[in-house]
């Protein structure tokens, strides 16, 4: 009797711990791993990562691609409200360094009747280079007349300049100027004001494109020679800033015809960089842009370049297209 009691007890432990086993291995808990060799699983097993975006910053984000030429690019867009670094900073929670917010000043020049002039409302769209400080893309809607303009940084074949959207150099050129050929522009500071720079070569001529009388000259370690003549025809005063050498044979007061030498080109000591300063001013003494005074040209890219430029269009057409989707993510 007490044999088969215990056998009944050795039946009931092994069934019990039958139960157990079964139990443990159906479980739907799940179990902690001990292996503090195992990685670290970033996202859910049943889900893609692509579900997840991430951002340099989760709380910062702002959308990074590559350009076609493969460097790191970065995706901006935002509505002017202040100046362009504080409607950036407030979108962003970041700086934008002061070479970006001049050259969107430097294309928006182009764009805007040749003045850099922005108002509440206006929206800014670009891609740039934070490592170059250099705009790849923009787009810039006037808030005003209600316009939206694209630029592209593009070489044609003669060498990497702004080109908007229908195949346009954005610079367009003087045709009837002091200077030679059609030289580049860019920007620098003189008393508070942006005023243009041609880019010519070191020692070329600059001459009179009209009768002029010579008002003021003078050679100084700051700018280089200096000008100011008053266009006799026009009552529009000229300032000529960074020639290398003034004409020695120029007397104060006198008048000289259109074409006469003045002096040759040189350097701009505030940017270490070669070229000229020249601005006008009217009576009122506000500036007037040499592009709205003198005749000007515009220049069309090649037949041959357009379809490299409509891909080059495309590529950033996409990509604003991704970086918009990114974005409502998080704003």
């Amino acid at each position: 009797m007490k044999k088969r009691i215990r056998n009944i007890f050795v039946l009931l432990f092994i069934i019990s711990i039958s139960i157990n086993i079964f139990l443990y291995l159906n479980s739907d808990e799940p179990q902690v791993e001990e292996d503090e060799d195992k990685p670290f699983m970033l996202y859910p097993t049943d889900y893609s990562s692509l579900d997840f975006p991430l951002t340099y910053d989760v709380d910062l984000p702002q959308f990074r691609t590559f350009s076609p030429k493969g460097d790191n690019i970065l995706y901006a867009d935002f509505v002017i409200r202040g100046t362009i670094a504080d409607s950036f900073a407030k979108r962003y929670n970041r700086k934008l360094s002061q070479q970006i917010v001049k050259n969107i000043q430097e294309i928006v020049y182009f764009l805007n009747g040749f003045k850099i002039r922005f108002r509440e409302g206006d929206a800014l769209t670009f891609f740039y280079n934070e490592k170059t400080g250099e705009i790849l893309y923009l787009k810039y809607k006037n808030s005003s007349v209600r316009t939206v303009s694209e630029v592209y940084l593009y070489d044609a074949g003669n060498g990497t300049v702004y080109y908007t959207a229908d195949g346009y150099a954005l610079q367009p050129c003087i045709t009837n100027g002091p200077f030679k050929g059609c030289p580049k522009v860019r920007f620098v500071y003189e008393n508070n004001n942006l005023v243009p720079v041609f880019e010519v070569a070191a020692n070329d001529e600059v001459r009179l494109p009209f009768l002029a009388k010579l008002m003021e000259f003078d050679q100084s370690r700051g700018f280089g020679g200096t000008m100011e003549l008053i266009y006799s025809n026009y009552a529009t005063r000229a300032f000529f800033r960074g020639l290398a050498t003034i004409n020695p044979s120029l007397r104060k007061n006198a008048l000289y015809k259109e074409k006469a030498v003045i002096g040759k080109s040189g350097y701009i000591f505030s940017d270490k960089k070669g070229g000229v300063i020249y601005y006008l001013r009217k009576s009122d003494n506000s500036i007037v842009s040499p592009f709205v005074f003198h005749h000007t040209e515009g220049h069309q890219m090649s037949e041959k370049s357009q379809l490299n430029f409509q891909i080059l269009r495309n590529f950033y057409s996409k990509a604003s297209e991704y970086a918009r989707n990114f974005e409502k993510s998080y704003f």
